[in-house]
């Protein structure tokens, strides 16, 4: 039974300290989908013009949030 209190602290730290992986790849332009309000962001294009053409309908094409451009 003190196991389980004492797993769930392990846990919980290691998913506090948790980072992008480092192959993850991050692109500056997004597609929202269902509105821009509460919408799914699709962030996967290189540019505004790529975004643009790959967008259905109503989706929108917006700058990704969380892009921050490397450091090389």
């Amino acid at each position: 039974m003190k196991f389980l209190p004492v797993a769930a602290l392990i846990g919980a730290t290691l998913l506090a300290g948790a980072v992008p992986a480092a192959a993850e790849v991050n692109y500056p332009w997004c597609v929202i989908t269902s509105g821009r309000d509460g919408g799914v962001y699709s962030c996967g294009f290189v540019s505004f013009n790529q975004c643009m053409q790959t967008r259905v309908g109503t989706e929108m094409c917006v700058q990704n949030p969380r892009y921050q451009a490397s450091r090389r």
